[in-house]
């Protein structure tokens, strides 16, 4: 679906611009990533240790420690980056209804500004990697450990001490920030539509493309929250859960699969086309008269 969402982004985007065909494949391909590191690590967090262990199930349980815990590291801010995404395409809608700032220069200085978490979290987790797992003690110690990687290997551990914990609030807070800012954006930006001297044909595309996105921006907070919570409940508990320990990577990743639907359904041009394909809609007729008066125009 990814893939299938690409294309159209690259081929059948028609007079989309080029910042928000560069936002849409972004998402997209930050969501191809964290797909590629959840599907080939396959990880699960033993909350219930002290300190709590990651383990890698997937076919890179093969490769050394250090490079899956910098996957695991790379999980994190891929699915930080995907959603932030959603928030500066969702912003670029409401500088393009407000056109003084529909400008690239305020949309490249308005992308830095929305990624500066995502950058600072990205540094922390720098951070993590050379001090939690690059340690030739601890590479000999995880070595030791994956003699036997039948079945799993163990890549590290997190501990909720300084930096981890500063990065874990961030990511936190991102989740559940997303879908208070997209719906104070969206309503900012239905009341501009609303006052603009658009057709109401592109009104209701408009609408259609926010609506969309805030359904994307929402997905995070309920794909998130009850594993979160249930982590919390096993780390303060000690408790064993198996749903909690494979959910905290499977569910953050789930968005991933139900997002691309969600922009064939709500991007007005996607939908279209698939609907003109399946035959559920007429394909739109060039009027001849109008095409010979261009032609001679042209020539």
């Amino acid at each position: 679906m990814q893939f299938i969402v690409l294309y159209f982004i690259i081929f059948l985007a028609g007079k989309m611009s080029a910042p928000f065909r560069i936002m849409l494949a972004h998402t997209s391909i930050c969501q191809l990533i964290l797909l590629f590191i959840t599907m080939s690590c396959q990880f699960r967090m033993i909350s219930s240790h002290v300190p709590v262990e990651v383990r890698v199930y997937g076919p890179l349980r093969f490769v050394r420690a250090i490079y899956t815990y910098a996957l695991h590291q790379a999980w994190q801010f891929f699915m930080f980056m995907s959603g932030m995404s959603i928030i500066v395409t969702l912003f670029f809608k409401l500088m393009t209804v407000n056109a003084m700032f529909a400008k690239k220069w305020p949309m490249f200085i308005a992308f830095c500004i929305f990624h500066i978490p995502v950058v600072f979290s990205g540094g922390l987790e720098v951070y993590l990697v050379i001090t939690a797992a690059l340690p030739a003690e601890i590479q000999e110690a995880l070595a030791l450990r994956n003699i036997d990687v039948s079945l799993y290997s163990v890549t590290g551990t997190l501990r909720l001490q300084t930096v981890s914990l500063i990065n874990f609030i961030i990511m936190v807070g991102a989740v559940f920030v997303y879908p208070i800012a997209s719906f104070l954006i969206a309503a900012r930006t239905l009341f501009l539509l609303n006052r603009n001297v658009l057709s109401k044909t592109g009104k209701a595309e408009h609408r259609s493309f926010i609506a969309g996105l805030c359904l994307q921006s929402l997905l995070p907070v309920l794909t998130y929250f009850p594993t979160f919570v249930l982590y919390v409940h096993c780390v303060l508990t000690g408790t064993e859960m198996l749903f909690q320990q494979y959910g905290i990577y499977l569910m953050p990743t789930t968005p991933a699969l139900i997002d691309p639907f969600l922009t064939l359904t709500f991007m007005v041009p996607f939908r279209n086309r698939i609907l003109t394909w399946v035959g559920l809609r007429k394909p739109r007729i060039v009027n001849s008269n109008n095409l010979m008066s261009v032609t001679r125009s042209f020539t």
